[in-house]
């Protein structure tokens, strides 16, 4: 028995230690399997955070974008306070407002008070971005009674155009043959308009910049409206365009010309589009319209308390804005404010802005002292608009028309306006002064200059 077993035991031993080991080698292989599939599980839960991150970081940015109307790589400095130390905070806000371009820290700059600082560092660049920048894209502005175009640029950027319509010398005569609302828009009027504006220190219009454009260039061959371009015309061996607007302004007796092929425009920097707004601004009725229905009330009768006690935000801000328009409207004779304009992202608490300018220094003779009522009836003006008036009125070598010379000088159109316009940018000033006088000497110089 112990013979015929002994080799039989030995096989069994060998067949043990086989299977032992196989059991040792299969029980290491799962522990392997078991901790990659972890690894694997670990990583796939890290790639969907990762993604859902980047989903909700993608739309932030998507919605950010639609608010603010600028690229999505904008990065907001609050949001990045969040991640960056605190002593690198002030850093960050320096190197974000230095990567914006110039039309970027415009309008990231508007404020509640005003369009821009007075010493905007980013202006002459600005300026000269409206007047150079390559055009991608040219589009028909379908507002208002007068001709328009949109220019799109490649970095998200918009300026409002309006072409030239009269000549530097050309004075329109307001006469019952020819009544201020035939008047036609001027780009020069634009350009000069701004100027003026951050001369009084208002600072309540947009930037804007003459340019020299080749039609064929920068418009047809950018441009697919085909009821525009079925406008153009030659006339006197100049390229010419009906344009598309009210028949009294786009008809072949008042095409727009250019010389041969290049043309004078103005370049207006586009507002930032509100949140929760379809416009940038939003208009109330001027209570001292040019308007011939809506001058009869004011002509007739002292509107002044009406008008102060009708503002619903109830501060003297926007009071003595709606005098500084009268007195800006003096200055440059625009017949055609209608209406007047607050940005809508800061509703009732927005500066009233100066836009539209387009008839202005149109007949450099008429001064029509029907454009101060709000000063005459009122008995009212801003302190700092009154200094402002009285230092250009003193100071010989700063007078306001020489000012207006070399801001304009800077322009690529200059010399934008004739001198004779800005010559009589002096003469009026001296008669805003003077009816101011006449208030000062009948109330008490407090109850006549305001802060605020």
């Amino acid at each position: 028995m112990m013979t015929c077993f002994g080799p039989t035991r030995k096989v069994f031993r060998i067949i043990f230690v086989l299977i032992l080991i196989n059991s040792v080698a299969l029980f290491y292989y799962f522990l392997l399997k078991l901790e990659n599939l972890e690894n694997e599980s670990n990583f796939e839960g890290q790639r969907a955070i990762q993604k859902k991150s980047d989903s909700q970081q993608s739309k932030h940015h998507e919605l950010k974008s639609q608010q603010h109307n600028q690229p999505d790589n904008n990065i907001n400095v609050n949001e990045m306070q969040i991640l960056i130390p605190p002593k690198e905070k002030d850093k960050v806000h320096i190197a974000k407002i230095g990567a914006q371009k110039p039309w970027q820290q415009f309008q990231s700059g508007i404020t509640k008070d005003f369009m821009y600082p007075k010493d905007a560092p980013y202006m002459q660049d600005l300026l000269d971005y409206l007047a150079h920048t390559e055009i991608k894209e040219t589009r028909l502005f379908k507002s208002g009674s007068q001709f328009k175009l949109l220019f799109l640029f490649a970095d998200g950027n918009t300026g409002l155009v309006k072409p030239q319509r009269m000549k530097i010398n050309e004075i329109y005569p307001y006469t019952n043959e020819h009544p201020f609302w035939l008047d036609p828009e001027r780009h020069s009027a634009e350009i000069a308009s701004f100027h003026l504006d951050r001369i009084l220190n208002f600072r309540r219009s947009v930037p804007i910049a003459g340019r020299r454009i080749n039609m064929t260039e920068d418009i047809i061959q950018k441009c697919d409206d085909k009821e525009f371009l079925d406008t153009f015309i030659k006339k006197d061996g100049n390229l010419c365009f009906i344009g598309v607007c009210v028949p009294w302004f786009c008809n072949e007796d008042r095409a727009m010309c250019g010389v041969e092929e290049i043309m004078e425009v103005s370049v207006s920097q586009f507002l930032p589009q509100a949140p929760k707004s379809r416009y940038p601004v939003f208009d109330r009725p001027y209570p001292w319209s040019q308007g011939i229905k809506e001058s009869k009330v004011w002509k007739g009768a002292n509107v002044c308390d009406d008008v102060f006690k009708g503002l619903q935000n109830g501060k003297d801000r926007a009071f003595l804005d709606l005098i500084d328009l009268g007195i800006f409207d003096f200055l440059i004779v625009n017949y055609d404010r209608h209406h007047y304009s607050m940005l809508s992202q800061f509703k009732n608490e927005s500066f009233i802005t100066l836009l539209d300018n387009g008839k202005g220094f149109g007949n450099h003779k008429k001064d029509d002292i029907t454009f101060l009522a709000p000063v005459y009836q009122c008995c009212k003006i801003r302190r700092s608009t009154y200094n402002r008036l009285t230092e250009l009125s003193q100071d010989k070598k700063n007078k306001l028309s020489t000012l207006m010379r070399i801001s304009l000088s800077r322009d690529v159109l200059s010399p934008v306006v004739n001198d004779k316009f800005l010559e009589a940018l002096d003469r009026r000033v001296k008669t805003v002064l003077e009816t101011v006088k006449t208030c000062l000497l009948d109330k008490n110089r407090e109850s006549v200059l305001m802060d605020g």
